[in-house]
């Protein structure tokens, strides 16, 4: 990199303008790079085995989105602490076992953040999800099965979800992820 340029920096974003040279010499710019916090994808399973997913107004698409709880970790937060934050404050539910499960890169080519999932079991409700006006969700329950099925159909949209709950569900003993043969 030859330099670089902050181009906008808020809470949620700071984008930089760099000055990339490969190398045989080729020269890119500028080239775009978004910084964002770390994120964390929990994917939480009540007493009952029931996953907790939580509908939510997605403005960049302007859908109506089936997503699991998480969002931004906070400075100094851990993976774990930040989803026992975020699965409180988005369903009002406490769950008795964390683990991790892994992180994925949400897009390394110009994205710096990292998504980490935890996955929660034997969660219970403790109070009601906070009132956050910018964060209207309705809570959902699913069976593994119906879960599984809703996401590998697309009724995920959010690819991260989507991983996340496959690796978190595999990871858990939940699910078997095998690999499909190849049509010909």
């Amino acid at each position: 990199m030859k330099s670089s340029t902050q181009v906008h920096k808020d809470r949620w974003l700071n984008v930089r303008a760099d000055e990339c040279v490969t190398e045989e010499g080729h020269v890119i710019a500028p080239y775009y790079v978004l910084s964002y916090p770390d994120w964390v994808h929990v994917i939480a399973l009540d007493e009952s085995n029931q996953i907790l997913m939580i509908e939510q107004y997605r403005h960049g698409l302007g859908v109506m989105s089936l997503e699991v709880p998480g969002g931004g970790l906070d400075e100094g937060e851990t993976p774990i602490e930040a989803a026992k934050r975020e699965l409180l404050e988005e369903t009002g539910f406490e769950a008795e076992t964390w683990s991790y499960c892994g992180m994925l890169a949400p897009n390394p080519a110009i994205q710096t953040n990292r998504s980490h999932i935890v996955l929660a079991t034997n969660a219970t409700q403790k109070r009601a999800p906070s009132d956050d006006p910018s964060e209207r969700v309705l809570l959902k329950r699913f069976s593994v099965a119906d879960v599984t099925r809703t996401a590998l159909d697309g009724g995920v949209c959010q690819a991260l979800h989507t991983s996340a709950l496959l690796i978190a569900l595999e990871y858990g003993g939940f699910i078997t992820v095998s690999a499909r043969p190849q049509s010909t």
